[in-house]
């Protein structure tokens, strides 16, 4: 049983397996897994949209999941939301990769049809099949990095890149078109030009032209969820700045200018009144200006 073997946080461990007889009846198999609380990646598309660094961040626990499912040279072949639950540790969201019952351990080339399945049956859900899997063509670990791109295409734009409405006309658009930028479809989302093209190497057709590996795919999205972070943390001491700017009950005496042979007023922080000779205090409008530059900066960030 391939779950036995894999020990990873992100990739939910079977405890035990077998088969159950009943008397005169069908052999039924069982697996023995944990109880968790949580829900999958599905509900949480259906919430309101997720910011970038969520989407960024569950995606890299993803494919770490997924790179311990390869190193033990298996496919999952049925990556989708679904299969992604969302329990909380330590008050943070925590990814666990489920459904191991399509994963097939390869030593070369595997097929995309079931063996036990009816002729023409696929594995994977049409909304997430690599193009080598809709041209029914040997598949390999490529093939779950180009669902990955298809689940992180969601996560950034609340749809998938090949809709369709009917099963051809779906498989058609895996296998032969090119699949929509994020920004065409999310322009509003403020995506970088470095995210856009990552996923856009994901879905390539071309399964070598894709990342090498999931650790390669999640290599490159920390570097991304990095820059998303600090733009993130800059825009937010931006609007702090401003906010504690205008809260400032004296800014307006301190920025305005004293009439000619008036005595600057200053109101100190502790409420008390203080006269200052503007001869005195050359450099005080000097030492305001920045702040008046950033309030300029701030205005145009928000």
């Amino acid at each position: 049983m391939l779950g036995a073997q894999i020990d990873h946080p992100h990739v939910v461990p079977i405890f035990d397996h077998g088969e159950e007889r009943a008397l005169g009846g069908e052999p039924v198999l069982f697996l023995v897994l944990p109880l968790l609380q949580g829900v999958t990646l599905r509900q949480r598309l259906l919430e309101p949209a997720m910011p970038i660094a969520d989407a960024l961040r569950l995606t890299i626990q993803l494919l770490d999941g997924l790179a311990e499912l390869h190193k033990l040279g298996a496919v999952h072949r049925d990556l989708k939301p679904e299969n992604c639950l969302i329990v909380q540790r330590h008050g943070r969201d925590h990814l666990i990769l489920l459904d191991l019952g399509l994963a097939k351990v390869h030593t070369g080339p595997l097929l995309s049809l079931a063996p036990s399945s009816a002729p023409g049956a696929m594995i994977g859900t049409l909304a997430y099949v690599s193009p080598e899997q809709a041209r029914e063509q040997p598949i390999t670990p490529a093939a779950d990095i180009y669902a990955v791109g298809v689940i992180l295409f969601e996560l950034l734009t609340r749809r998938v890149p090949f809709p369709g409405t009917t099963a051809l006309e779906v498989l058609s658009a895996h296998a032969s078109e090119q699949a929509p930028s994020v920004t065409e479809r999310a322009p509003d989302r403020g995506i970088s030009d470095d995210l856009e093209a990552l996923v856009a190497r994901a879905l390539h057709k071309n399964p070598a032209q894709r990342p090498a590996s999931a650790d390669a795919f999640r290599r490159a999205l920390e570097v991304t969820a990095g820059q998303v972070a600090a733009s993130d943390d800059g825009y937010e001491n931006a609007k702090a700045s401003l906010t504690a700017w205008r809260d400032c009950a004296d800014h307006e005496a301190l920025v305005r200018a004293p009439r000619r042979g008036e005595k600057r007023r200053v109101v100190s922080a502790g409420g008390a009144d203080r006269d200052r000779n503007r001869r005195r205090r050359p450099g005080l409008m000097a030492r305001m200006r920045p702040c008046e530059h950033l309030t300029d900066r701030i205005h145009a960030l928000i």
